[in-house]
């Protein structure tokens, strides 16, 4: 009786199913927010506990299928589709900005960001950009953008010129963004990103009320002398101007006595 060798085995026989599994990235310190809605995200795919799970099991789309059979769902979500969308999740989370949700990173030369393509999230995410990771990559986003924790994918072009000089229209990189406002509301680490959010927006500048009204302090031009300044949005009375203007100011007690002192002294001369 033969056998059959290893090399003349049929392909899909001795290929055994890729188990994926979620990397927490190492290095610099990130915002809490991020640990504790991984750890959420743990306790939900893994353990199939807490609410975010029961919501998420029956409602996600089935990934793959036609858009006419995808939310025809008879089951709940199977493991290995919880483990790959638990691991794209927690990937994009530890990519994205923490005040727009944009995937990308800085450039080191300063200008615009470098965006992921789909073969370097699979990468970050699965471990390999094969094929079945790239397709396994597609599924976990189109899940994550059902749920409403991303946003839908922007395709861009760009027009260039080539070497003959004619038009031409090259694909970059799409551009994608996470919705961390709903991802941390489900999971129920909001109060947490908006406490970061507030921070990185303090640390950067960015939302700073202080350094904005120094700033317009700073550059506003003074009034020539002599001329009565007005608040923003008013204009003087008599001048037809669209703005309300405020109450009158009220006499002080030496205003208004003085005022009465004159009214007598012209009625006793009168």
């Amino acid at each position: 009786m033969q056998t059959l060798e290893a090399s003349q085995a049929a392909p899909g026989v001795s290929r055994a199913h890729k188990r994926v599994q979620w990397r927490k990235p190492t290095g610099k310190k990130r915002p809490d927010v991020l640990g504790a809605t991984t750890t959420e995200l743990v306790r939900c795919f893994e353990h199939r506990r807490g609410i975010a799970w029961f919501r998420i099991c029956r409602q996600v789309i089935v990934a793959g299928y036609n858009i006419q059979r995808a939310r025809d769902r008879e089951r709940a979500l199977r493991r290995d589709g919880a483990e790959s969308l638990l691991a794209m999740s927690v990937a994009l989370l530890y990519l994205a900005d923490i005040r727009t949700g944009f995937l990308g990173k800085p450039n080191a030369s300063g200008g615009p960001w470098s965006r992921y393509t789909l073969a370097d999230l699979a990468q970050l995410a699965f471990g390999g950009q094969t094929e079945a990771d790239i397709r396994r990559a597609r599924r976990a986003i189109d899940m994550m953008i059902h749920l409403g924790w991303a946003f839908p994918t922007k395709q861009v072009k760009r027009h260039a010129v080539d070497a003959s000089g004619g038009d031409v229209y090259r694909s970059e990189p799409a551009v994608r963004r996470l919705n961390l406002t709903r991802l941390c509301a489900m999971v129920g680490t909001g109060f947490q990103l908006a406490r970061d959010r507030a921070h990185a927006d303090r640390a950067k500048g960015a939302g700073n009320v202080a350094s904005l009204d120094a700033a317009r302090g700073k550059n506003a031009v003074p009034a020539p002398q002599g001329v009565r300044s007005t608040p923003p949005g008013t204009a003087p009375r008599g001048e037809g101007g669209t703005g309300v203007a405020g109450p009158p100011r009220r006499a002080s007690d030496a205003a208004r006595m003085a005022a009465i002192s004159d009214i007598l002294d012209m009625l006793g001369s009168a």
